[in-house]
């Protein structure tokens, strides 16, 4: 009757340990999603290196810079609703509202920026 006991607490045991890896894994998947996307210059196409991108939404705000091939990324965003503003000098300021993010996706938004009129670049 020993073994009988001990075989079932095993049992018992293994279960436990596995629903508690199974909720963690389920507590982490489906949290967070992303913005990534391209900023290119209006009038050329080419790819604006250096651009401030700063994402807002009541749950936080977040900037990074575009890297040499005009391209940004920001992982591990709370599903909400974003503004995006993309920022350079000897550019326009831009700046729109409305960008989802959604739990374990990443979405895809592109910019072209204006250059600023000669007379107005410092």
């Amino acid at each position: 009757m020993t073994i009988q006991v001990l075989k079932t607490l095993s049992l018992s045991l293994s279960s436990l340990v596995l629903a508690i890896a199974l909720s963690t894994i389920a507590g982490l998947a489906g949290t967070s999603g992303g913005i990534s996307g391209k900023i290119t210059d209006a009038s050329t196409g080419q790819p604006v290196a250096g651009a401030i991108v700063v994402v807002h939404a009541p749950s936080q705000e977040r900037t990074t810079t575009t890297d040499a091939r005009g391209y940004f990324r920001f992982f591990a965003l709370p599903p909400d609703t974003y503004s995006i503003t993309v920022q350079r000098s000897g550019y326009v300021a831009q700046s729109s509202d409305g960008y989802e993010v959604e739990a374990d996706q990443t979405q895809l938004y592109d910019f072209k920026i204006t250059p600023e009129p000669p007379s107005n670049r410092s």
